[in-house]
């Protein structure tokens, strides 16, 4: 009886420390879609921030364009102003404009 308990109890324990290929196989394939599951996850968070960021870029871009379109108009009002005053008579010189003859010489 010793011997047979003995020989079931080696029997137990050398067939319980052998793992079959097919739970190996099973555990690498947990393993693998735990990592398919982590980067899954770090790959939405990648992707949220890159949202974030892409809108705040956009609005940055849009108060810029706007500002530059401001800024755009009122040289445009400027320069038509200035245009004004050059083309007016006001703008000319208080002394009016006589263009004088040249004389010509008589012995060469």
């Amino acid at each position: 009886m010793r011997y047979f308990l003995l020989i079931f109890l080696f029997g137990c324990n050398v067939t319980a420390q052998t793992e079959s290929e097919t739970a190996k196989k099973d555990r690498e394939f947990e393993k693998l879609l735990s990592k398919v599951e982590e980067n899954t996850k770090a790959s939405a968070k990648v992707q949220e921030e890159a949202s974030k960021k892409q809108t705040q870029i956009v609005t940055e871009t849009v108060s810029k364009i706007i500002t530059l379109k401001e800024e755009n108009k009122d040289l445009k009002t400027e320069l038509d102003e200035v245009k004004t005053k050059l083309d007016s008579a006001t703008a000319d010189t208080i002394m009016p404009f006589v263009l004088l003859p040249i004389p010509r010489k008589k012995d060469i």
